[in-house]
């Protein structure tokens, strides 16, 4: 009976590896679709994981959330208000739905933050509200992981985007994302748990600096995070803008 118990319970973790690696493969490709600004690879994974916003799967939701929340991204560099809206509100189901499976993940309610933030820039009435639904969401995250790099850059590019009226502030923007890019620097990355964001804080850092009037401290960042992965195209086009 002992055996047949802990055969069953060694065949259950290893499902539950497996989902988790399986989940982890599909963020690394969205991952990857959104640094080369390929809008057409994460329209394919978002249907390629759709069934996941509502699947058992805590990390499969996160994933699917996670896909949304790069397309959402997307939307936003480009303009697209539709597509940003559909994109965001998919992002906040979903996140919410690997909420419902673990109060305690702090990925997902920093996800959630960063999508009702894009939502809050489409403005209207919504503005005030979604602004405050990102605050509460990233207050969540912080107390759960307050030292987790992506709880930390996800609050400096929704103090960045959202609108003052929301709760924008780029000079606190900025010194989170310094703070991202040194969490970065300290942590290891776990075997099927989220690593997303490295090269990204130190895109904004770069942004920040930019906007303080430092060229120098600008091109140093963006040449970081392009050692970190060659294709990133937006840090790639900012830092071609500096050298202009």
């Amino acid at each position: 009976m002992r055996l047949s118990i802990l055969l069953i319970a060694i065949a259950v973790l290893a499902t539950q590896a497996a989902v988790a690696a399986d989940a982890a493969a599909q963020q690394q490709l969205a991952t990857n679709a959104y640094l080369r600004g390929d809008k057409s690879a994460l329209e394919s994974l978002a249907k390629d994981v759709a069934a996941w916003r509502s699947s058992g799967s805590r990390d499969e939701r996160y994933t699917a959330a996670y896909v949304e929340f790069r397309r959402a991204q997307l939307a936003v560099a480009a303009g697209d208000k539709k597509l940003l809206r559909l994109t965001g509100d998919q992002c906040v189901a979903a996140s919410a739905a690997a909420i419902e499976a673990d109060k305690q993940f702090a990925e997902a309610h920093a996800l959630q933050s960063a999508c009702y933030g894009y939502l809050a820039t489409l403005g209207g009435f919504g503005a005030i509200s979604n602004g405050r639904k990102s605050g509460k969401a990233m207050d969540a995250a912080t107390s759960i992981a307050p030292q987790n790099p992506r709880v930390i850059l996800v609050d400096g590019i929704g103090l960045g985007f959202r609108p003052k009226i929301a709760g924008g502030d780029k000079a606190k923007a900025y010194a989170r994302s310094r703070e991202a890019a040194a969490a970065y620097d300290s942590i290891r990355s776990v075997p099927g748990a989220p690593n997303w964001g490295a090269p990204e804080a130190w895109y904004w850092v770069g942004r920040g600096a930019e906007d303080a009037g430092d060229t120098a401290a600008a091109r140093k960042a963006y040449e970081r995070a392009l050692a970190l992965v060659s294709d990133f195209a937006a840090a790639r086009k900012r830092l071609a803008t500096l050298a202009r």
